[in-house]
């Protein structure tokens, strides 16, 4: 694999580590987690890069993005639902995540179904938002996953190292505005600081 293939994956490592971070800072574990195991594929593919292990490492590349990737999304989801108000237990989220990974794992449209399905079910959670002013712009990035999975990665029609770099970058800023709709609102900040207090 060609060297430049690094540099958007760095960028994915980047936007997870500052977004884990942000999560951490508000008390949102469970997203911030799930933010953070994107890094965890990125940096195994700078690796596999980096160091021309492509064979070696492809395995592990493929297991942490597809099956770390829906085990992550399943964290994310579940931490947006918390923010609705629903209160799944740890060992809930988990066997869920657990299972929607072990669906990615087994490859084939089965996995990709699951992926999607836990995306729309995160739209539709941000999108309905009653204490959300930004929910519309929210909902949009958090969407944007979509399309860059069915259009972009492994396009037939974009050169591969577009299809890669442009793949990797809109996950970049799928991060990000995943993050942007986890941060809560000035209110909801008041009254975790109440609660709290």
């Amino acid at each position: 694999m060609p060297f430049h293939y690094v540099f958007s994956e760095v960028a994915i490592c980047l936007a997870s580590g500052w977004g884990a971070s942000r999560l951490f800072r508000d008390q949102q574990a469970i997203g911030a987690f799930g933010v953070a195991l994107f890094a965890v594929a990125a940096i195994i593919g700078i690796v596999r890069i980096a160091t021309g292990a492509d064979e070696l490492l492809a395995p592990a590349h493929r297991f942490a993005s597809q099956a770390g990737g829906t085990f992550a999304l399943a964290l994310i989801v579940s931490q947006i639902a918390k923010h609705r108000g629903w209160t799944p237990s740890l060992l809930a989220i988990l066997a869920c995540a657990g299972g929607g990974a072990l669906t990615a794992l087994a490859g084939g449209a089965l996995g990709g179904l699951v992926f999607l399905a836990l995306l729309a079910f995160g739209v539709l959670l941000v999108a309905t938002h009653p204490d959300s002013k930004r929910r519309a712009f929210s909902a949009i990035g958090f969407a944007s996953m979509g399309p860059n999975i069915l259009f972009v990665r492994q396009s037939s029609i974009l050169d591969p190292a577009v299809s890669w770099h442009a793949y990797h970058l809109i996950t970049a800023l799928w991060l990000i505005a995943v993050v942007a709709s986890l941060r809560p609102t000035p209110g909801h900040s008041a009254n975790l600081a109440s609660s709290s207090g």
